[in-house]
């Protein structure tokens, strides 16, 4: 008898019990997606719609990446859109700040069975790309807030000319110059992770350029008045993306990853003898990359001269010669409007098409529309210093007309509106629905979106936002005394007690909702139109006195109930029913 059950446990076609499918199987069975979607795992370039929500996993992955520097293989399965795929990837960390988050940015390529070429995919209205990002937006309560801005950002562009085609190339692209991604579900090995957003990359394809033509130049990184505007280029705090094939000063191949300045004419391996033909279209490409970056950064004193001299009037043609001034606007307005609190000393792409004439276009937006660090959240009516890094200087000193007219232009569009965005932002939202945003809340409880703040020894939260642009930033060798406030990471702390050489927080966090998200819109429409005068047919906003008769209760624009006015927005109600806002400064 003992034979007998040894034999049946060598013969691999005969288990004695069913391996248990993996949640993943689990849910596509449920779904039916298992046996209705088509499956295009055997084709090199894959055309689909964009899904409303995809699921995606990752198997026989060993450990996931936790750096950029770390890369993995494994297999992807892909469901969305009707359409099934599996291909292998290579996979690591993605992101700067955000890589040590416990949730990960992961940035992958995808590849045929053996390895031999890439797969491309071409989803909805993208470009045809190989590879892309799922982004993790650890702080962010909708887990796609970065996405939510690329979607209204494209209606604030809607308006105008293709980038590059302001930029004198003309070649037809569907390109977008910014992100834009879906929301998905990722598994690995069969398990749920997360809920995450599959974007698009910063690749050259979505900025429409060539690969090797030396005027088709993208900067990303640390792009600021300290590395590259005024003068001072530090070559090792950005990255020349494209062109391709660059070489450094002293020969050796570009690395964007570890970047480093540039070969010019003036460098010595520029007029080495060699007969490679490759190597010299490689040294001329990069001399005149270079060039180009030179000339960017001497803007200034070419300006500065001219508004000595009071020519306002050649100022302006200069700035105009130097920077696409659409894209200067409208990259302004939309920075407003988001209160984009990391999009003014990077987190921006620059690029040109010429080589001379500079555009701007928004990345990573994971702290806008109030949210911060840590998932701090600031009310809407926070003041906001003013963009005025590199060319934004000029364009806040002299253009203030033309920000005021862009703004008007996409209020009366609606571009910039309520009814445009708010159903831009549920819609994500319902996307992903509640039962994925319950288990998302389970899987990850320390998100800081989801948590309280835990305060430091004799510190606790100040709401008081009124005095935020007043109190300094929080110091280690301060000592403060019950009722200091001080500033650090975003918020307002109150001291609550002698304290000194502590932090005001052990934990940093901040319980956001879409509710919040859908209030802050409107408050910030409302701060933005007093600030550029607008006022639609039916004004919403009243300045003044705030002593009305008939006043049955005075509320904030969530619905609770005041016992005075407070700063910001303050919804009156009168008692027969009218309501209005009043902003108080």
């Amino acid at each position: 008898m003992r034979k007998i059950i040894f034999a049946l446990l060598l013969l691999p076609s005969l288990p004695l019990w069913s391996q248990q499918p993996t949640e993943y199987e689990q849910t596509m069975a449920r779904m039916g997606l298992a046996k209705n979607d088509r499956d295009a795992s055997g084709e090199s370039v894959i055309t689909m719609d964009e899904p409303r929500l995809a699921y995606v996993n990752l198997s026989e992955m060993g450990r996931l990446p936790t750096s950029k520097w770390t890369e993995q293989e494994c297999w992807l399965e892909f469901h969305g859109a009707g359409v099934y795929f599996k291909k292998r990837i290579s996979i690591k960390g993605q992101g700067g700040f955000s890589i040590r988050y416990p949730k990960k940015n992961f940035s992958f390529e995808l590849y045929e069975d053996d390895w031999s070429a890439t797969t491309d995919l071409v989803i909805g209205q993208w470009v045809e790309q190989d590879a892309f990002h799922l982004k993790a937006f650890w702080t962010d309560y909708f887990r796609g807030i970065g996405e939510i801005g690329y979607k209204i950002f494209e209606n604030v562009v809607a308006d105008r000319r293709p980038f590059w085609e302001r930029g004198g190339y003309m070649q037809e692209s569907l390109a977008r110059c910014f992100p834009d991604g879906f929301p998905c579900i990722l598994y690995v090995n069969g398990e749920f992770y997360g809920v995450y957003a599959w974007q698009l990359k910063k690749h050259r394809k979505n900025m429409n350029q060539k690969k090797h033509t030396a005027t088709h130049i993208h900067l990303d990184g640390n792009l600021n008045n300290e590395t590259l505007f005024h003068g001072i280029i530090k070559w090792t705090d950005f990255d020349v993306r494209n062109p391709t094939g660059l070489l450094t000063t002293n020969g050796a191949a570009y690395d964007g990853n570890r970047p480093n300045e540039l070969m010019g004419r003036n460098s010595s391996g520029y007029s080495a003898y060699t007969t490679d033909e490759k190597e010299k279209e490689a040294r001329e490409r990069s001399a005149q990359v270079k060039e180009s970056i030179l000339q960017l950064s001497k803007y200034c004193p070419e300006l500065e001269t001219l508004e000595k001299r009071m020519n306002l009037g050649a100022l302006r043609r200069r700035f105009e010669e130097q920077f696409d001034l659409e894209s200067l606007l409208d990259y302004y307005v939309f920075y407003e409007f988001q209160w984009n609190g990391d999009g003014s000393l990077k987190n921006w792409q620059w690029f040109t098409y010429d080589g001379v004439k500079w555009l701007v276009a928004p990345y990573d937006l994971d702290q806008t529309f109030g949210l911060g660090l840590y998932g701090v959240v600031r009310p809407a009516f926070l003041p906001q210093t003013d963009l005025t890094t590199g060319p934004f200087y000029w364009l806040f000193k002299y253009y203030q007309p033309e920000i005021r007219e862009r703004y008007r232009t996409l209020r009366q569009s609606g571009a910039l509106s309520e009814a445009r965005v708010l159903p831009v932002m549920k819609d994500w939202y319902n996307r992903i629905g509640e039962e994925w945003y319950a288990r998302e809340m389970q899987a990850w409880p320390e998100s800081p979106c989801y948590c309280e703040a835990i305060c430091g020894r004799n510190w606790e939260v100040c709401e008081d936002w009124s005095v935020y642009a007043e109190v300094d930033n929080f110091s280690l060798s301060r000592q403060y005394k019950a009722g200091d406030i001080c500033r650090y990471e975003g918020r307002l702390w109150r001291a609550t007690g002698m304290t000194k050489g502590t932090l005001p927080y052990i934990r940093n966090a901040n319980v956001d909702s879409l509710e919040r998200l859908l209030s802050w819109v409107g408050d910030r429409l409302a701060i933005m139109d007093e600030k550029y005068d607008y006022t639609t047919s039916t004004p919403q906003i009243q300045t003044g006195s705030t002593q009305y008769n008939n006043v049955e209760g005075i509320y904030t624009p969530s619905g609770i109930r005041l016992n005075a006015p407070t700063r910001g927005i303050n919804i009156y109600r009168d008692r027969n029913g009218n309501s209005w806002k009043i902003l108080i400064r």
